[in-house]
């Protein structure tokens, strides 16, 4: 059984989930810490170092500092965090963040502008996009199509920043929808419900966007649903997975320099369409 101190973790942690969902500010705040944050450590634990520093970016053990050749300066500077033991038990884990180290921190790539960024995100697709001139369902932008495991895309953008918001968040439905089926486990078959994503896809554009400097999408409005604060943490482990898989997508593209959409190329382009037109 945890200790009181680890009782201590859990309750601020589930205190804050509900907090983080209550309103678009709360959530803001949330998704721009994750947004410059590059520990692979569970949501849980991204929560208890934010409110340790929300300044943090990259948290370690000592020993785990130590072994890359890092020094801690400032062992008063501990940020606690939650590990499983092999019994089956928790207990807290001491952390430090690369500000109180010997080591200078990595920054994430930015973009010079909406053009590079949309251009980038397509080349970094994890489905196949398809670009045609009729509407979309709804007068969608783009849309994710789990049966034909592609996103379609109308070629009636008017700003280059509709390309890099309507791709993000398909790119998170696709990743949400991988994400309820692995959690769902082999056998299960539960229909992926889009209006119930949608704030969702669209706090993972913000922190996207955020992440690579580009001018984010607004976000209006909150509406978590009821629940446990649990049910609550896998809304927010779920926005967290996407961001790492849509953001490790695109760390690992090349930098090759390119024009924006409708230039020469043969994949994920729109046909007949020149350059001039993606833009507004």
């Amino acid at each position: 059984m945890a200790d009181d101190f680890v009782k201590q973790l859990y309750d601020y942690v589930d205190g804050t989930v509900k907090y983080y969902l209550e309103s678009a500010d709360n959530l803001k705040g949330f998704l721009s810490f994750l947004a410059g944050f590059r520990s692979n450590i569970s949501t849980r634990n991204k929560i208890l170092t934010m409110g340790y520093n929300l300044a943090a970016t990259d948290v370690r053990t000592k020993e785990a500092w130590e072994k890359l050749g890092v020094n801690v300066n400032d062992e008063s500077a501990m940020i606690y965090n939650i590990q499983q033991n092999k019994e089956g038990g928790y207990s807290e884990r001491v952390m430090y963040d690369v500000s109180v180290t010997d080591s200078n921190p990595v920054l994430y790539e930015r973009f010079p502008s909406a053009g590079f960024f949309a251009e980038r995100l397509i080349l970094s697709s994890p489905c196949p996009v398809i670009f045609h001139e009729p509407p979309l369902v709804d007068n969608r932008r783009a849309s994710y199509n789990p049966e034909k495991g592609i996103i379609e895309v109308t070629c009636g953008y008017k700003r280059e920043e509709h390309v890099c918001y309507g791709l993000l968040r398909e790119y998170s439905h696709f990743y949400l929808r991988e994400n309820q089926m692995q959690m769902a486990g082999e056998g299960k078959t539960d229909e992926y419900d889009r209006d119930r994503h949608a704030i969702e896809t669209l706090a993972i554009s913000y922190g996207i966007c955020v992440r690579y400097g580009i001018e984010p999408p607004e976000i209006e409005a909150v509406h978590p649903p009821e629940g446990k604060p649990r049910d609550l943490l896998r809304i927010l482990e779920g926005m967290d997975r996407a961001i790492q898989k849509i953001s490790k997508r695109i760390d690992e593209e090349g930098m090759e320099q390119r024009r924006f959409i409708g230039q020469e190329s043969e994949v994920n382009q729109p046909k007949e369409r020149a350059p001039a037109q993606g833009r507004g």
